[in-house]
């Protein structure tokens, strides 16, 4: 580890080539509060509760992600392409560690 810090009993996820996204259980919205307006399809069956993550379609593509999420009507061809990684559920009144756990059954 480059800095001395030895990074053992500690969590840490990659920053990936995304967008960042918040899902408040109904409404998707940017860092800075912007709305994204995803398909309906593309949201349909997720929980009612918050998650955390970033929208994604591959490395080298953030200008590609950012472009399809930034519209405000959706273009389906495009969302097709996008993923959203979830990296929390900060709704979840309990530790982190018994979050992941349960935002692990929850998206499967």
């Amino acid at each position: 580890w480059e800095d001395g810090v030895d990074p053992a009993g500690w969590f840490m996820s990659e920053k990936l080539d995304g967008v960042r996204c918040f899902w408040t259980g109904t409404q998707m919205f940017s860092r800075n509060k912007n709305r994204f307006n995803p398909p309906r399809w593309f949201t349909k069956n997720w929980p009612k509760s918050q998650m955390d993550g970033e929208l994604f379609i591959d490395r080298g593509k953030f200008s590609q992600t950012l472009s399809a999420v930034r519209k405000g009507t959706p273009i389906d061809s495009e969302w097709e392409k996008v993923k959203y990684l979830v990296f929390d559920a900060p709704g979840l009144k309990q530790p982190f560690k018994d979050r992941l756990k349960t935002m692990e059954k929850v998206i499967k």
